[in-house]
């Protein structure tokens, strides 16, 4: 399958409305029916591929048939997969699955998917059975409609399904609530308060060290955690009145660098990476920001900053040759060791049009050159 491009700011905002869209279910508890054309199809590919690089997936319409292809690298070759389906179907299709050139009988194909069903539960433990999740689908010549809800419970707890290790929930509640109760006897108004205490109220380990970020990110984002938590987490009565915890003056910043860490924490890289560059992109077609108020629309290389500087040091707390010094070293940090003054200058509020005509899209060397050099520029100042 050829290699796509990384998505651009109209994907992304094509596949935020449809999150939007599915999200109701979640808030109401009743499934929603969301119709895509090829158009959203190619956006959902772009940012699937983008996140689970170097692994590749399209899914396109045509003549009435949904196809999805996906391939990944084995030794000096591509395996491709290829599954097709049509008509209309109550839960997921029934699709004619063929790998290569080569289709498999149905009964292998159905047996596959309830494996990867199967697989997936045992990473994660809460996320539910997909035909839970996508309720029907009908496939049109160039519309494919799904009726879909999206299941309640931590949005952190279901990202396991990403193949990393578990985070407990258990011991993400009593960090929370350990922050909850400090901050109403003393208040600490900065994100490296906050971060030194969570990290005080764990162990040196790497199962420690996520449940305290996590349990930061949770706490930084104020009215927005019951949501990441879920409705009826385990978070309960501790819930904490919405926090105004900033990095380098600036709420939005701490809110970055804290969902980055933890989305580092339990989803891994490549997709952490990914959706700090998806919220830029978005934010430079978008009337108002993501995350905070003072947040300017537009593409902030600052923001990104926030972001890689949140997995950078994610990255040294998880890592057993290093968690031990980064800890020490986070233990008594101030707000520059998080953020480097110098960050501050990079470019902010980018229209789609300056961006473009700057760095192109986030695949272009251009762009990949900017991100290194802000890397750098964060080793320097310690980060990492």
């Amino acid at each position: 399958m050829p290699e796509k491009a990384h998505a651009t700011a109209e994907q992304v905002t094509a596949a935020r409305a449809l999150a939007n869209e599915a999200r109701l279910s979640r808030e109401t508890g009743k499934p929603v029916e969301l119709e895509l054309d090829n158009a959203e199809l190619e956006a959902i590919s772009a940012m699937v591929t983008q996140g689970f690089a170097p692994n590749r997936f399209d899914a396109k319409l045509q003549d009435g048939v949904l196809t999805l292809t996906g391939s990944r690298p084995l030794l000096f070759r591509w395996i491709n997969i290829r599954a097709q389906a049509s008509g209309s179907s109550e839960g997921v299709p029934d699709f004619a699955v063929s790998i290569g050139s080569i289709p498999l009988p149905r009964w292998l194909s159905q047996w596959g998917l309830g494996l990867i069903q199967r697989r997936m539960a045992a990473n994660g433990g809460t996320l539910p059975a997909i035909e839970t999740i996508l309720r029907s689908t009908r496939i049109g010549s160039d519309t494919l409609t799904a009726k879909v809800l999206v299941p309640q419970g931590s949005l952190l707890a279901h990202a396991r399904a990403t193949g990393t290790p578990a985070i407990d929930e258990g011991a993400v509640a009593a960090i929370y609530c350990g922050l909850a109760n400090q901050q109403s006897s003393t208040r600490a108004p900065m994100l490296v308060h906050q971060l030194r205490r969570a990290l005080a109220a764990t162990e040196p380990t790497p199962e420690g060290h996520g449940a305290a970020l996590v349990a930061l990110a949770l706490f930084s984002l104020g009215p927005d955690a019951k949501e990441l938590a879920g409705n009826n987490g385990a978070l309960g009565s501790c819930t904490a009145s919405p926090m105004q915890l900033t990095l380098q003056g600036r709420e939005d910043w701490a809110k970055h660098w804290a969902l980055s860490a933890a989305l580092e924490a339990t989803t891994g890289s490549r997709i952490s990476a990914a959706i700090g560059e998806w919220k830029e992109l978005a934010d430079t077609l978008a009337r108002s920001p993501l995350l905070a108020p003072g947040d300017p629309s537009g593409f902030s290389f600052v923001d990104l900053a926030s972001d890689r500087a949140g997995m950078m040091t994610a990255r040294s707390l998880l890592d057993p040759d290093e968690l031990v010094a980064t800890r020490a070293k986070l233990l008594s940090a101030r707000d520059g060791d998080l953020l480097p003054a110098a960050a501050l200058g990079l470019d902010d509020g980018l229209t789609e049009a300056e961006f473009a005509a700057r760095y192109g899209a986030t695949d272009d060397p251009r762009f990949e050159a900017k991100v290194d050099a802000i890397d750098e520029m964060l080793r320097r100042g310690g980060i990492g």
